[in-house]
């Protein structure tokens, strides 16, 4: 009798292991476990659903930004000891405030330069001279002074090393602090930037 029982208990358990475990999956299942954006997030976990193509993100799918700045030279030309704006700089000028006053976190850097004619206590005065013509129109027309700064040739900066020669100029070096997501690099990375670089 006791083996007839266990041996219907076997039976029971053994038909059971038998059966198939139901492997359905719903929509809604199915639909968790995509990555619509491809950014490598499933959606169950995506919290931004539309990160654009080729960036980086974090563990919720969201773009990870970075802080760059994005730099513009102009430069305003002078007559030989001259120090006021000439007719023909005008264009520049107008550059230089309408983009200080298209971007309010932007800030401009006044280099002044001068031919090598002449002793160089006379070129420093010259050169802080032209600066500071460019600098009063820029505040007369609205531009906060504390966002125009003054180097000279001479100095040495990460700006004035850049400088291949000496000439009769003021070179406006403006620096635009922006945000920009961060891209993803794969083995194409630089043969993008390359093609980018062409169509520009």
């Amino acid at each position: 009798m006791r083996l007839t029982v266990l041996a219907l208990l076997a039976g029971v358990m053994l038909a059971g292991c038998a059966q198939e475990p139901d492997i359905t999956m719903t929509r809604h299942q199915i639909d968790d476990l995509r990555d619509d954006d491809g950014d490598g997030v499933i959606n169950q976990r995506d919290l931004c659903s539309n990160t654009p193509s080729g960036t980086i993100v974090d563990n919720k799918g969201c773009t990870q930004w970075q802080t760059v700045n994005e730099r513009k030279v102009i430069t305003v030309n002078f007559d030989m000891a001259r120090h006021d704006i000439r007719d023909d700089q005008i264009a520049a000028l107008d550059a230089i405030y309408e983009y200080l006053f298209e971007h309010d976190n932007a800030n401009v850097v006044l280099v002044g330069d001068t031919s090598p004619e002449g002793t160089e206590e006379y070129n420093h005065q010259l050169a802080q001279k032209r600066s500071n013509a460019i600098r009063q129109q820029l505040v007369a027309r609205g531009i906060d002074d504390a966002r125009i700064s003054e180097q000279e040739y001479y100095q040495i900066t990460t700006i004035t090393e850049q400088m291949d020669e000496r000439n009769r100029r003021t070179i406006a070096v403006i620096e635009h602090p922006t945000t920009e997501h961060q891209i993803a690099w794969d083995i194409f990375t630089s043969e993008r930037i390359i093609e980018g670089a062409r169509n520009d």
